[in-house]
């Protein structure tokens, strides 16, 4: 490995925390991190996610991290596609295969070997059984991909998913007749199945790596050419403000990649994901395809943009880091509409607004989806319970200082360890797990998630319910991690780690958390918890004790086929009584 790429690698290993891990296995979570980037833009990609990703080591099919992408988000399991799909009406899939190795040299031996992994995984969709063994991390992988395809009725427009391997090394490649004999055999096969609808090969050395890496860091920019605008009156917090009048022939490079594709992570911060073909959508489109481009421009209300920096140089707009925060089913009906003649010249009245202030985008965000019921996901992030918490963890500094995110890369400038970054995702996860004692109910998509709890008349976020909750969940999940990977807790114990946090919960507490009665006394049992994690003793004694309880709640210890549902959760509970009623009796 060159001085150069060292530095980048040292430097993820630092931010993630993996200075202890040996070299192959942090060059494999390095390489997924920056493939991963390259197609997740504006979430912040946590060390959860990147080690669920990771499923190098024996019966990996040469395969060291398998990538699910439904719908622009990372998928891990069959609950988060069944969530997507209600969520959105569709599926749009793509699976990327990562092969990581620390040589300097391409080896043909183990680009096949990657490029035989992608045909198994095909073969096992269509039901062959004479496949070589594999390790649990991807059987658990064949399964969801088996899972999606099942789900085939449901591919948006009848586009089957695309697939995309990645061979890195820290060499530098030069094209070889033997590599490229054995892609295009690989393309051949794959292709001729019918499953993808597209198939391209990656090879990267330390030149290609590096550009992934240095662009995971950056925010998102893009320039338009704007000939009609009006500046907005003086605004509190907002440096910039225009109201634009925009053809489509411009505005599409804010919402559409080269390749047609929508560029998900501009809608990150918008309210409601897309809904797919409603009758408002469905509307949309018909007005399109039947010619009526003026008479969509008069009824459409608009599309606003929330960016972090505005540069105008006569009539070109610069956005940096910009967010669409209204408009998203507008933005998603033209793309899947781009082809209609003349579509470029239709007119988007478009707000374009410049401010750094979380709570001024809030409102901006809110005020702008004031207009329409609100039925699907809520941003989370525009609560005031996500101020709140935000504020307990910047005040802490008893134990260890963890770093709320309620907006997406709030913390992408570096100087915050990765590690000590707690997203939305992990926050739900953390908490539902271990406070709300529902931990089977973690598995699916983090945003179906609240919404089901909503519907249950429970709140995941209250102004009402004690920050300390939260952090306390988080800072339970953060020191799982650490002894993890100290090797303390046994690696297959990952699959199950939920379930952990609400048993280390209940085997720690000294009252049941449903009896408190107000804050105080919620505070000194998050108190009392947070003292048992903060001295690396009496936390592993915690956790080994939580862990001996999983054990006998499964009679064993834990697979990827254990079914992590309503009744292991009552085990646990159950095995926890009886524990507790033992001590009584020996007291």
């Amino acid at each position: 490995m060159n001085i150069v790429t060292k530095s980048h690698f040292d430097q993820f290993r630092q931010q993630y925390g993996y200075e202890d891990a040996s070299e192959s296995e942090a060059f494999e979570l390095f390489c997924i991190y920056s493939v991963l980037s390259r197609y997740v833009k504006s979430e912040t990609i946590s060390r959860t996610v990147l080690e669920d990703l990771n499923i190098g080591g024996g019966g990996d099919w040469g395969i060291d991290g398998v990538i699910v992408i439904v719908n622009g988000r990372v998928t891990l399991n069959e609950q988060e596609v069944a969530d997507l799909l209600t969520a959105n009406g569709d599926l749009r899939v793509r699976v990327i295969l990562v092969q990581a190795k620390t040589s300097i040299h391409f080896s043909t031996a183990q680009i096949g070997q990657v490029l035989d992994g992608a045909e198994y995984l095909l073969k096992d969709v269509l039901g062959y059984t004479e496949l070589p063994p594999s390790n649990d991390d991807l059987l658990r992988y064949r399964e969801l991909i088996k899972y999606i395809y099942s789900k085939s009725a449901d591919f948006r427009k009848g586009i089957n998913p695309a697939l995309d391997v990645y061979y890195v090394t820290c060499g530098e490649y030069e094209e070889q007749q033997d590599f490229a004999s054995k892609i295009a055999s690989a393309k051949e096969y794959i292709e001729g199945t019918c499953l993808v609808s597209s198939f391209n090969c990656f090879l990267y050395g330390s030149q290609q790596l590096i550009k992934l890496y240095r662009e995971s860091k950056s925010a998102i920019e893009n320039t338009i050419k704007v000939e009609h605008k009006l500046s907005l009156p003086e605004i509190p917090n907002v440096s910039e403000g225009y109201v634009c009048l925009i053809p489509f022939s411009e505005f599409k490079r804010l919402i559409i990649n080269d390749d047609g594709t929508i560029i998900e992570s501009v809608f990150y911060d918008n309210i409601r994901a897309f809904q797919g073909d409603t009758l408002v959508n469905k509307a949309m489109a018909k007005t399109l395809k039947d010619g009526d481009i003026s008479l969509f421009s008069a009824m459409n209300n608009g599309i606003t943009i929330i960016a972090k920096a505005i540069k105008v140089t006569g009539q070109k707009i610069h956005l940096v880091d910009y967010q669409i925060v209204n408009g998203c089913q507008t933005c998603n009906v033209l793309q899947q509409n781009q082809d209609v003649p003349n579509l470029d010249s239709l007119c988007l009245t478009v707000k374009i607004i410049q401010s750094t202030d979380k709570e001024i985008r809030d409102k901006i965000i809110v005020g702008n989806n004031s207009q329409t019921e609100v039925k699907r996901e809520q941003l989370v992030a525009l609560l005031e319970s996500q101020r709140l918490i935000e504020e307990y963890y910047n005040a802490q500094n008893k134990y260890v200082r963890l770093y709320y995110e309620r907006r997406s890369k709030q913390y992408m400038n570096g100087e915050i360890p990765q590690y000590k970054i707690v997203t939305i995702p992990q926050q739900i996860m953390s908490y539902v797990s271990m406070m709300l004692g529902e931990p089977h109910k973690v598995c699916g998509y983090y945003g179906s998630i609240v919404e089901q709890y909503d519907k249950a008349g429970v709140k995941v976020f209250s102004p009402n319910i004690s920050p300390a909750l939260y952090y306390t969940s988080a800072f339970a999940l953060y020191r799982m991690t650490e002894l993890f990977d100290k090797g303390f807790l046994p690696k297959n114990y990952r699959k199950i780690k939920y379930h952990l946090l609400f048993a280390v919960r209940l085997m720690c507490e000294k009252k049941p958390l449903s009896g408190l009665q107000n804050e105080r006394e919620i505070e000194a049992y998050c108190e009392h918890l947070c003292e048992i994690f903060n001295n690396n003793e009496t936390c592993e004694m915690a956790f080994n004790a939580a862990k001996s309880v999983v054990f006998q709640a499964l009679g064993r210890g834990p697979s990827n086929t254990d079914p992590l549902s309503a009744s292991f959760t009552e085990k646990i509970k159950q095995t926890i009584q009886l524990i507790n009623q033992y001590r009584k009796k020996k007291e």
